[in-house]
């Protein structure tokens, strides 16, 4: 995992939590390149705009209000 774009999720979390509540979202280098309804729709969106480079998977809960690191 990358843990910059990781760390970029905790501290950008309530914006992202506003921005892409009940969604999917793909990060890479600090950036949402991929959003859908499902992991699978964020990831093929991701492979399309950034297709040769790692991004990570996130689920945005639609009731928090903040994206917690996990041990």
């Amino acid at each position: 995992m990358n843990t910059s774009d990781f760390n970029w999720l905790v501290e950008h979390g309530p914006d992202i939590c506003r921005k892409y509540a009940g969604k999917w979202i793909a990060v890479h280098d600090g950036r949402v390149v991929g959003v859908g309804d499902t992991a699978t729709d964020a990831a093929e969106q991701a492979r399309k705009s950034e297709p040769e480079s790692e991004f990570i998977l996130e689920g945005v809960d639609s009731e928090a209000d903040v994206v917690y690191g996990g041990a």
